[in-house]
């Protein structure tokens, strides 16, 4: 194939082999399949990956991912690449402090409120939420799940720069955030709150709590999957939530026809959806 790093590279051919074979290796390595993603993503995301190491082609780039240890980590944190902040679209958290923790903490009993956030990256969403939640004064466990091992890793140790923080409210940060050796920390009381760990919703396995869960936020995931594989997705994702808890999608994002008569959106300019009280959703 032609050189894909120079400034007159096009779009990636993703029916090249050597990209099948790259992604097989990622798989291999990393427990991560990217057959399901969309391709010309995982592709340009690819590109800008050999770039910075100097392959031209796939063939190249194939070569130096079987020699190099650790390449593979490196690539997967380039493909999953993370793009947040805390308080990230402010009307979806303004919805869910004012309308949703309200009614969870209805119906808590007592119990500590339960919290999946996919897809969680370095953090920024869960530890929004368990502001959120401190500033209610309820108790919650937040499940905080990612493919990639790396952002999970900076996302425990909680560490971000400035830049994470423009659309998070001021009162919010002079509580939960404090600087740090030219960084920016978040409260031990956060850290606490949230318990992160390795899951990936495409590779067949359970939610870490099959229905048990009163709020899950799985945003901004859904566009980056294939059509024939969103409604499996959703339909794995609608079985951790319990009757009567709440689903929350990305603010691009909608459920498919059979997955939306179990749910009923709030506010218009969110992706907030309240599950019904019945029984929980089939699997397709």
């Amino acid at each position: 194939m032609q050189s894909l790093a120079g400034p007159e590279a096009g779009v990636p051919a993703i029916d090249d082999p050597a990209f099948g074979e790259i992604l097989q290796v990622l798989r291999e390595r990393t427990g991560t399949d990217f057959a399901s993603y969309r391709l010309p993503t995982v592709a340009r995301r690819t590109v800008n990956r050999m770039i910075s190491v100097g392959a031209a082609t796939y063939a190249d780039y194939l070569q130096f991912l079987r020699q190099r240890e650790g390449e593979a980590a490196r690539l997967l944190e380039h493909v999953t690449i993370k793009v947040s902040r805390f308080y990230r679209h402010a009307p979806t958290f303004d919805t869910l402090r004012r309308e949703v923790l309200p009614e969870l903490a209805r119906h808590a009993e007592g119990g500590p409120i339960t919290v999946w956030s996919i897809g969680c990256g370095c953090g920024e969403e869960p530890y929004t939420l368990a502001m959120l939640f401190a500033e209610a004064g309820l108790s919650c466990i937040i499940e905080a799940t990612d493919i990639d091992p790396a952002a999970l890793q900076r996302a425990a140790h909680g560490y971000y720069t400035d830049a994470a923080f423009f659309e998070l409210p001021k009162d919010l940060r002079e509580r939960y955030i404090v600087r740090s050796d030219g960084f920016y920390e978040v409260s031990a009381e956060l850290r606490e709150r949230v318990r992160f760990s390795r899951h990936d919703v495409l590779a067949s396995q359970p939610p870490p709590g099959e229905g048990r869960f009163d709020l899950v936020c799985f945003r901004n995931l859904l566009i980056y999957l294939g059509l024939e594989i969103q409604d499996l997705a959703l339909h794995a994702v609608r079985r951790a939530v319990r009757p009567g808890g709440y689903l929350c999608l990305g603010e691009a994002e909608w459920p498919s026809d059979a997955i939306a008569t179990t749910l009923q959106p709030l506010a218009s300019d969110t992706r907030i959806f309240a599950t019904s009280s019945c029984e929980q959703t089939a699997e397709p």
